[in-house]
């Protein structure tokens, strides 16, 4: 998070270790106990709450250890260090989780089929209870710990404990129909319970995927670059930031600056050194920063763009601009800039670029265009002479 506290690998691990250490306990108590009471009373789904109590034992030693790794400086082989282990880690643990859900799936459809008398007792009530409340701790415990640490894993664990809880009241809630009324309610409430936690377990799965292909970061972060870099003076535009997500505590970025084409190299490396302090000392990014000129002296500078604009009104294409420079020689006006797609477009690069051209055309013959079309960071070929 952009504004969040930034706490270096050692820190870091250490402070994760006691969230970990209370977590595992906490874990190991519940879970032990609810799988006494669930074989005492025979209600299966208590049992399988209980042993998934007794996987997040396990999950969260996997857990502390990742943090272990992922705190050990970059090394020749990992220059950008272990960060990612935490994203790995949250993948293992939603194959456990989706493990526990289709084994407590099966053995519910079972209680449907062949229905086993179950002893509901007012321990087994207070048991239950007791775990509906230490869960409400655990969710808020590990969502604490999520912020302190900026970690998913962690927000993960949390989203894992309140459906937990849910599930929890859903199996005190069968187990006192069936006591009552003798409907025997607790395989279907399994089935209910094994549903949510592989929802669960998906949800967790899609987001640690997500992080280990290269998803976007998060929106506020790269909106507080962008105004940060344009609050430097010599900045005139912003584009192109992209922030790469090596681990928590660990990302990297490249960003394209916009400066006056009259400045001397010296002047321009000056400004892009302004940004890369900046951006590392608020946000502690490593920063890579491009500087692309612009004409602020131009005459007809603001003529070009407006021309632009409206070609591109008028061609209907979801685009947007940057990196615009316009060049007169002889009797032709060359234009140059790159593209950025703001919605979904069936056309082809080529194609996108032949109806910009012909648009700039019918505003002005004289007008040549070279352009670029970037999607979602990837850039292909460059059209136009």
């Amino acid at each position: 998070m952009a504004n969040q506290e930034v706490l270096n690998g050692s820190e870091r691990y250490k402070k994760s270790l006691w969230f970990c250490l209370i977590g595992m306990l906490i874990n190991l108590v519940l879970g032990g106990a609810k799988v006494f009471v669930g074989y005492e009373s025979g209600f299966v789904s208590i049992m399988g709450d209980g042993f998934n109590n007794i996987t997040d034992v396990g999950a969260v030693v996997l857990l502390a250890m990742t943090f272990y790794y992922a705190a050990k400086p970059s090394d020749a082989e990992h220059p950008f260090g272990l960060g990612r282990l935490e994203y790995i880690n949250a993948s293992v643990i939603s194959a456990i989780i989706i493990y526990v859900g289709i084994t407590l799936f099966i053995k519910s459809i079972d209680q449907i089929r062949l229905p086993q008398n179950t002893e509901f007792t007012w321990i087994t009530a207070g048991i239950l209870i007791f775990s509906m409340i230490i869960k409400c701790f655990l969710a808020w415990f590990y969502e604490r710990a999520g912020k302190k640490l900026n970690s998913d894993a962690f927000y993960a664990y949390g989203k894992d404990s309140l459906s937990d809880l849910f599930a929890t009241a859903g199996i005190l809630i069968a187990a006192f129909i069936e006591q009552n009324t003798g409907y025997h309610i607790d395989g279907i409430v399994g089935v209910i319970v094994s549903l949510l936690i592989l929802y669960t377990g998906y949800e967790i799965l899609k987001k640690s995927v997500n992080h280990m292909l290269g998803t976007i970061s998060d929106e506020a972060l790269y909106q507080d670059v962008k105004a940060e870099v344009l609050s430097i003076p010599g900045v005139y535009g912003v584009h192109d930031v992209i922030i790469h997500d090596y681990g928590p505590g660990r990302h990297f970025a490249t960003v394209h600056i916009e400066v006056d084409s009259k400045l001397s190299f010296m002047d321009s490396h000056a400004i892009t050194e302004k940004v890369t302090t900046q951006l590392r000392d608020k946000f502690d990014l490593q920063v890579v920063v491009h500087a692309d000129p612009i004409l602020l002296c131009e005459p007809k500078e603001k003529e070009y763009r407006r021309d632009l604009e409206s070609a591109i009104y008028q061609s209907k294409l979801p685009v947007s601009y940057h990196d615009f420079f316009a060049v007169k020689k002889g009797d032709k006006i060359y234009f140059s800039f790159e593209l950025t797609l703001e919605g979904k477009s069936e056309k082809t690069d080529k194609e996108i670029y032949e109806i910009i051209s012909e648009k700039m055309k019918n505003i002005n013959p004289t007008y040549h265009v070279k352009l670029l079309v970037d999607r979602h960071f990837i850039s292909g070929k460059i059209y136009g002479k």
